[in-house]
């Protein structure tokens, strides 16, 4: 606007009217081309006629008579420019060659010097004038120039632009204020009859206030259009001269109706969050950066039972007496609000309990503070009361199953105990003495009799075995402070010497450079003997095989996948989950070996350990079994015990 605004101060309607008679006044005394070659002629016609009529009267004034032709010389030289002084010198020269030659000054040398020195003056003073009107239609050429461009910028502005004197008259405007606020047909104008009658008064004292002081900014007004149509507008102007300044006024309709949209489309965001806000569970409290509160949700009128609105403009400490009285452990909460506004800090959990009353029901709740740290809002506060009553009932209820259960396991661990030691010793005695009576009466028994009394000592120990699987399956609970780490490689060799008299005739092989792992050890000894036994009782090969490694990239962070493959009978698919239970056998009426708590011991030790076990199998080829464990946390230590 402040370019604009200087462009235009040489379009002022005074100095325009000033500047045109002074060149109308310039033209009318400046004589045309043909006046100039007239005045030439009559000069050197009475400079002629003056030497003649000397010289008949006999006098021969040579001074008078370059005098009489230097005159009309300089007059046509100033005309005529360069060219047209030169031909006049020459002129000049011939005019005056007769009266040279019939006087004293007729010698050659003189009548070259006459010749020069007409040439230089015809010459000189033609030069003059020609780089006179060079300079002269050169500054009329940059005139119009920027006459023209002004008066181009002025009346092709965006923005209304207007001339006016101290009086509030209206000298000139331009296109865009006429097609604008109208008023076409009308000559004279004061600037304040665009105005809005209610801005008329503050508009007359920014106008004095521009003329005294040279310029106003940022001036905001209605104007009225002759339409009657209102238009917002702002102004900014700059004083020209003591008598006019150049006020220049943008429309702002469409800027207000931005506004407006934004507005109402702020406010439809507004009611929106704040209806949101109304039916979440949590209560919220926002206070300003004066601690003042200027929002609060229906929540907190269910859950403290007072009216919002009495909250609303008041002090945040002064809103918490209010309904501070509800909480059981009160001065704990107000002592928590107290800190958040002080310190300025994050509260992130405090938790308080509030009573049941007339309006309100009991329940806990979890306070939270957080500062708002945004630049429009910055020292603000958002206090939410969050409601935790159903996951503080659930943490109860899960407490006390917990107690309950834990309860449950000491009187199920001390009844296992029991009942085997209780049992272990009939079961002894049954099988002692099964064993005594076809040592010391088998001669007297009959084949049938004899056939009871084994059956029955076989019996006895199957039964014992299954009560030492059972108290060795209830007794797999391990606690993961207590683990260490274990160098597999070391740990299998000393597994396969354990098992040396089952490994014979089986080819075992171990893989190299096992990687090590953490846990309990001896569950991972029994963990793979488990695994390596088992594959050598189901396997049918004439020379069975055993082939223990592991997976390098086993897609689990944190944990080693190992595995046992056979080359033993193999297991169908519908039977690959069931394996893992207890007491559960391939072939139950076939082999009598085993209980069948083998793998259910191996996977409670794997679930133990945060790992998973599984099978992969093809009937008559045989079965690998998969497990993982957690990884060691360096190799450092594993090449240390190695």
């Amino acid at each position: 606007m402040d370019t604009l605004l200087q462009y235009t101060w040489a379009l002022v309607p005074i100095d325009e009217v000033e500047t045109l008679l002074k060149d109308g006044m310039h033209s009318a005394n400046k004589p045309n081309t043909v006046e100039r070659a007239i005045i030439v002629v009559v000069a050197y016609g009475i400079a002629i006629l003056t030497a003649v009529l000397l010289r008949l009267s006999g006098y021969h004034p040579f001074g008078l008579i370059v005098v009489a032709c230097a005159i009309p010389l300089a007059i046509g030289a100033s005309s005529l420019g360069l060219r047209g002084g030169l031909v006049l010198a020459l002129a000049t020269w011939l005019i005056g060659l007769p009266f040279l030659l019939t006087g004293s000054q007729g010698t050659p040398g003189f009548l070259l010097t006459f010749l020069a020195t007409n040439l230089a003056v015809g010459g000189g003073i033609g030069l003059v004038n020609n780089a006179r009107k060079a300079r002269r239609g050169k500054w009329q050429r940059a005139k119009s120039l920027d006459r023209d461009y002004s008066n181009e910028i002025f009346e092709k502005s965006l923005n209304m632009i207007h001339f006016i004197d101290k009086d509030g008259n209206i000298l000139k405007r331009n296109e865009i204020s006429r097609d604008t606020l109208g008023y076409q047909s009308e000559r004279s104008l004061q600037f304040a009859k665009y105005v809005h009658p209610d801005d008329v008064s503050s508009i007359k004292v920014e106008l004095a206030r521009l003329f005294e002081r040279g310029e106003i900014r940022d001036v905001k007004v209605r104007f009225i259009s002759q339409k009657r149509a209102v238009i917002p507008v702002e102004i900014r102007a700059t004083r020209a001269t003591q008598r006019v300044a150049v006020v220049e006024a943008c429309d702002l309709r469409q800027q207000v109706e931005l506004e407006r949209r934004l507005m109402e489309t702020e406010a439809v965001y507004r009611y929106l969050i704040e209806d949101a806000i109304d039916t979440l569970d949590s209560g919220i409290i926002i206070t300003d950066r004066k601690r003042q509160v200027v929002w609060a949700n229906k929540t907190i009128e269910r859950f403290f039972g007072v009216d919002r609105d009495s909250l609303i403009g008041i002090d945040g400490l002064r809103a918490l007496s209010r309904y501070a009285d509800v909480f059981e452990d009160s001065k704990d909460i107000q002592q928590a609000v107290k800190e958040a506004f002080e310190k300025g800090g994050k509260i992130d959990s405090c938790a308080c309990h509030v009573r049941p009353g007339p309006k309100r029901k009991g329940r806990s709740l979890e306070y939270r503070s957080i500062p708002i740290a945004t630049k429009r809002y910055t020292g603000g506060r958002i206090d939410h009361y969050i409601d935790i009553t159903r996951i503080k009932q659930l943490e109860n209820g899960l407490r006390e199953k917990t107690t309950r259960l834990e309860q449950s396991n000491e009187k199920l661990e001390e009844f296992s105990h029991v009942v085997s030691h209780d049992l272990k010793e009939p079961l002894r005695t049954v099988e002692a003495f099964s064993g005594f009576v076809l040592e010391d009466y088998a001669d007297r028994l009959d084949e049938e009799g004899v056939g009871y009394l084994k059956t029955l000592k076989k019996s006895s120990a199957r039964m014992r075995a299954l009560i030492n699987d059972l108290l060795k399956l209830s007794s797999v609970h391990m606690d993961a402070s207590s683990f260490e780490q274990i160098n597999i490689q070391r740990l299998l060799e000393e597994t396969a010497q354990d098992l040396e008299v089952r490994l014979k005739g089986v080819n075992l092989q171990i893989a190299d450079n096992l990687p090590a792992a953490v846990g309990s050890k001896t569950r991972i000894r029994e963990l793979f003997s488990n695994l390596i036994v088992n594959a050598i009782k189901y396997n049918d090969k004439a020379l069975p095989a055993v082939r223990v490694g592991y997976l390098q990239e086993s897609g689990n962070r944190g944990m080693n996948t190992f595995f046992v493959q056979d080359n033993g009978i193999g297991i169908e698919s519908r039977y690959q989950e069931r394996i893992f239970g207890i007491f559960e056998k391939l072939n139950p009426k076939e082999d009598q070996e085993g209980t069948g708590a083998g793998l259910a011991i191996c996977r409670r030790i794997v679930e133990e350990h945060k790992g998973k076990i599984w099978v992969t199998s093809e009937v008559g080829k045989g079965s690998t079994f998969y497990f993982t464990i957690p990884k060691a946390i360096g190799r450092r230590e594993v090449k240390k015990n190695a």
